[in-house]
């Protein structure tokens, strides 16, 4: 009975070694687990498809903080925990590597901690499609500024763009229009009386306008291919009673 209760005290003691050992091993890259794009809040995540700064993206290769070419690291390999896995970074900016810990506390929720710099850890939430769908319609960079004139000139010029995804979808062209002169004239004026008076050229209004334009007409593109509910979800910010800019498109099947 003793000898039997000692190998079954050492079979336990070996499984748990070897549980141990296991959680040690590294494996390549990230775990899938961990995939997606993250935000510290509903805002961060808006629109996470087509933005790069202030925004976390871990693929199964790269862990990215931001646009720039020093703000994202390759993912060489992931260690399993008991709540988590610890990931080995290197890039351009540290070549020999660090370390982050990554705790998950829910579906979809996370805890980055760094094993190499001291500080406190930081709560992500993965985007949804949710996300996506609150963007609509939005700047990705959009925050608190002194001036909201360009905000709606990509409104308008996003509405504009919107038929040509949607069938059978009206914009209210006049309206539009009206909102775009308004908001060049408000922009207008902000630089005069800011500390950029000299980029208030002619020249340079109408290029602010156009990069609005280009980067609306880009955004209705992203939008559609991301969210498949897209030519309905979008009535929801230009609609009746749109929360964006309410009537600036006609529903198609006769409401405005």
């Amino acid at each position: 009975m003793k000898e039997l209760f000692a190998i079954t005290l050492l079979s336990v003691f070996v499984g748990q070694m070897a549980a141990e050992a296991g959680e040690a091993k590294a494996y390549p890259n990230a775990p899938r687990e961990l995939i997606g794009k993250y935000g510290n809040s509903p805002v961060q995540c808006q629109s996470y498809h087509r933005k790069s700064d202030n925004l976390t993206s871990i693929s199964a290769t790269s862990y990215e903080f931001c646009g720039g070419s020093m703000c994202g690291a390759d993912i060489v390999s992931h260690q399993k925990l008991k709540d988590g896995y610890i990931l080995k970074l290197k890039g351009p900016g540290n070549p020999s590597g660090w370390r982050k810990k990554v705790k998950v506390l829910d579906n979809g929720v996370i805890e980055v901690t760094s094993l190499t710099k001291p500080g406190p850890p930081e709560t992500l939430a993965r985007c949804t499609k949710a996300d996506a769908i609150a963007g609509i319609g939005l700047r990705p960079d959009e925050e608190p500024t002194a001036n909201k004139s360009l905000s709606s000139v990509f409104a308008a010029y996003y509405a504009l763009a919107v038929p040509g995804k949607c069938a059978g979808v009206g914009a209210n062209t006049q309206a539009a229009e009206a909102i775009i002169a308004a908001g060049r004239a408000s922009w207008t004026e902000f630089l005069r009386n800011g500390p950029n008076w000299q980029h208030a050229t002619p020249e340079g209004i109408a290029d602010d306008v156009a990069r609005e334009k280009a980067d609306a007409e880009y955004a209705v593109r992203a939008d559609a291919a991301e969210i498949g509910a897209f030519c309905s979800e979008v009535l929801g910010a230009f609609g009746d009673g749109g929360r964006v800019a309410p009537n600036l498109l006609k529903d198609p099947r006769g409401k405005t």
